[in-house]
């Protein structure tokens, strides 16, 4: 990764009512002191890296304001702001509240990767609401109490990699990805998988088929929604190879209740785990989804061990891991956004719909050699296919997709 500065997940959002700069500053103030996470710093030596958390400054420079730039000199902006994250010396979140030309307000929150995922940002969204609120209203700002740090979790996960239990998985891992066979049909194998040349394509399903995907049919065949695009996904990518077998890397949100002492139900950070899953489906649709729901039920703990092994088991499990080839394919349902943006619930922001600037640098490699993500908002399914131009004809994806 050239510029490890510049591997974020951004938001731009729309203001639902006229924010105050001023309140908008002492509420990111307030989420970074509440949030010990988002003070991580990052250095690497001769050691390699090491994260620490920086104390509680109030930082003038968080929040940039412009007011009615030009379409161009805001999209200049917001690339500014993207690149503006620093790994050593902070900050790791940037805001600009922008008055676009016809009045409204847009407001982009990039944050570094390293220390948000999806669930995070339903946690500082929330937060972000209530801290502004309370700024505005000049009343003290008082966030819900903490839960437990990142650093204990990093080092319950330390401890667990040693226990006999997780030992016990690495032949489950091992018979997932033993033998299998992991090319893709590529129209072009020695594509460059630069960030510079991704594209993504959408499917979306309407509201309709939205509802049955969410309500009926998990009702109907006692499954879960995650389950039901796994088993379309394996016989799409199954017909496309020709192969029975499917192997995806599926991404889970990676808190998975493994310590008693342990809570992250407001723990900002990057939990997400990654596990490889070989996936079978039968010929006739209704097999298929029994089984490969039997097959994602196999899997231990949610899949978190795998990462636990294969990053803090011992040399040897570290080693036979690491050789083994992982699946071209990323699949993350990250579920249903439409709580976090309810207007009748007194909701802020609501999402803008435009672009919020390269949230990675275009010489960042991009996960995988193809990436589909899902999320259900305003009622609706979308499912981004992400892919190199260089490796994939855009017909391919879209044929796929």
């Amino acid at each position: 990764i050239p510029q490890r500065h510049h591997w974020n997940q951004a938001v731009l959002l729309r203001s639902l009512q006229t924010l105050n700069a001023e309140a908008l500053l002492q509420a990111l103030n307030a989420l970074i002191a509440h949030h010990d996470g988002l003070r991580s710093r990052f250095v690497e030596s001769a050691e390699g890296w090491r994260a620490e958390v920086a104390p509680i400054a109030h930082d003038p420079e968080l929040l940039w304001t412009a007011d009615k730039l030009a379409d161009s000199e805001l999209q200049a902006l917001y690339a500014k702001a993207q690149q503006s994250l620093n790994l050593q010396n902070g900050p790791l979140l940037r805001a600009v509240l922008a008055t676009v030309a016809e009045g409204s307000q847009r407001l982009l929150l990039a944050v570094h990767h390293l220390v948000v995922d999806g669930v995070s940002w339903r946690i500082l969204l929330e937060d972000l609401q209530l801290a502004y609120q309370q700024a505005a209203q000049k009343t003290a700002i008082k966030l819900p109490a903490k839960t437990s740090a990142y650093k204990a979790w990093g080092e319950q996960l330390q401890a667990y990699a040693a226990t006999e239990a997780l030992q016990a998985e690495l032949r489950f891992w091992k018979q997932q990805l033993d033998g299998a066979a992991l090319d893709l049909p590529c129209d072009n194998p020695q594509g460059s998988l630069q960030s510079r040349h991704a594209l993504v394509l959408h499917s979306r399903l309407d509201k309709t088929f939205t509802q049955q995907l969410l309500q009926q049919a998990p009702a109907a065949y006692r499954t879960q929604v995650n389950d039901l695009l796994l088993t379309a996904l394996a016989r799409v990518i199954s017909r496309w190879t020709g192969h029975a077998d499917t192997l995806i890397q599926l991404e889970g949100h990676g808190r998975e209740d493994l310590f008693d002492d342990v809570d992250l139900t407001r723990t900002v950070g990057w939990f997400t785990s990654l596990f490889p899953v070989r996936l079978t489906p039968a010929d006739s649709v209704a097999a298929a989804i029994k089984q490969i729901k039997e097959q994602l039920r196999a899997i231990p703990n949610k899949g978190i061990g795998f990462g636990v092994l294969r990053h803090l088991g011992d040399a040897s499990t570290q080693a036979s891991l690491k050789a083994l080839a992982m699946p071209r394919i990323t699949f993350n349902y990250l579920g249903q956004f439409d709580g976090s943006f309810d207007a009748e619930d007194g909701a802020l922001f609501s999402p803008a719909g435009e672009s919020a600037g390269l949230e990675q640098s275009l010489d960042a490699p991009l996960d995988n050699w193809l990436g589909v993500e899902g999320q259900v908002y305003d009622g609706e399914l979308d499912l981004r296919w992400t892919f190199s131009c260089e490796q994939f004809n855009e017909a391919t994806i879209a044929r796929l997709a």
